[in-house]
């Protein structure tokens, strides 16, 4: 199945993981609480262009660098030399409704874009209205299987606060051309991306979209994980939680009119990869999946990463599912930019899941039995 790379959560080119969370070590951060919904207005300028932005300050470090978030859901890590000025604005934080975002969206793209709106989903593009119908549908089949999914493991996830926003491109020059600025290179392997400053998801359209339905739900996963409180923007969220999961909403079923239903269903792809990797699959696998997330950043290792990520959460919620959930909910009041080490990864993995050479063991024998 043609998919490119397996749809990981997209940084922008400018501002990279390690180049985020940099601007704010070695200084005190004044995190304010969710309730603070004060609205500030910051004018700032970057790469020489000016921009007056709306929202509510989520971080701020003593140098006066701050994480504003808009009113649109975008997420703007600014550092002092950047703002030009800041003023407090007399009313509280409101985010955008569907319409307000169509109307915004449709000024920022070129002639010829158009607005699909569905029932939780804005989608900006300028593909053929049957395509955009597909994709529309396959976004509210993934969104009712989420929520159905969870709230049957015994966790309510929270509903969006800003409308899921989507941009499809009639083209790969097209989207290319959009891409290339916030992703880079990577842009020529891949058919689509979440963007965690952004809030959006950004594909293109392809021919014979069924075969490549599982990116689309990979990135559409990402995106409602971080916009139902399950995960938090720019919080240290492990690679194997967020990619691992990913694969394990993805699985496809080209028997389907959509290419995919059902939520959980043996990924054959990333199945095969595993056991392929079983055979080599080194005594600290585990750890070193969990500690940190350098397997999924080499490009040697990245196969096997992504395979033990989806077969362990595969696993843990077959055999374990309420341990995990609250490994989950743990992980889910992590603060943006705030970084874990590998010890503190670790101490929060046992503390819900147990000793790592026992599970480990079980791990193994368990997946000798899926099918």
């Amino acid at each position: 199945m043609q998919r490119g790379i397996t749809g990981c959560v997209k940084w922008p080119r400018h501002l990279g993981p390690v180049v985020a969370l940099s601007l704010w070590l070695g200084s005190s951060l004044a995190i304010l609480a969710p309730a603070v919904r004060a609205v500030e207005v910051v004018r700032m300028a970057r790469n020489g262009i000016e921009q007056e932005l709306s929202g509510q300050v989520l971080v701020e470090a003593v140098d006066g660098g701050i994480l504003l978030q808009g009113d649109d859901g975008r997420l703007w890590v600014l550092q002092p030399k950047e703002i030009i000025s800041r003023s407090d604005d007399e009313g509280d934080f409101k985010p955008l409704d569907s319409k307000t975002i169509s109307q915004r969206l449709l000024q920022e793209m070129p002639p010829g874009f158009k607005i699909h709106r569905t029932k939780n989903y804005v989608i900006c593009h300028n593909t053929s209205d049957r395509y955009v119908r597909w994709v529309g549908g396959l976004f509210e089949q993934l969104h009712r299987g989420y929520y159905y999914f969870w709230q049957n493991k015994g966790w309510k996830p929270e509903r969006p606060e800003f409308p899921l926003v989507a941009l499809v491109f009639n083209s790969k020059d097209a989207f290319d051309h959009y891409a290339s600025p916030e992703i880079g290179d990577r842009v020529d392997s891949i058919i689509g991306y979440y963007n965690v400053l952004t809030n959006r998801i950004t594909t293109y359209e392809i021919p014979n979209p069924e075969r490549n339905v599982a990116t689309v739900v990979h990135e559409a996963t990402h995106q409602l994980a971080y916009n139902s409180g399950l995960q938090t923007r720019l919080a240290d969220n492990p690679f194997w939680v967020s990619e691992g999961l990913a694969i394990f909403f993805e699985s496809p079923d080209l028997t389907a009119n959509s290419g995919w239903q059902g939520i959980g269903r043996v990924n054959m792809p990333n199945m095969a990869q595993f056991q392929e990797y079983v055979r080599r699959r080194p005594i600290d696998s585990l750890q070193t999946l969990i500690d940190d997330d350098r397997r999924f950043k080499d490009p040697g290792l990245i196969p096997d990463a992504y395979a033990e990520a989806w077969a362990l959460n595969y696993f843990l919620l077959r055999t374990r599912p309420e341990q995990y959930l609250n490994l989950l909910r743990d992980l889910s009041q992590g603060r943006p930019l705030l970084p874990s080490d590998s010890l503190q990864r670790e101490q929060q993995f046992r503390k819900h899941l147990g000793d790592l050479a026992t599970l480990d063991r079980e791990f193994m024998d368990y997946m000798q039995t899926v099918k």
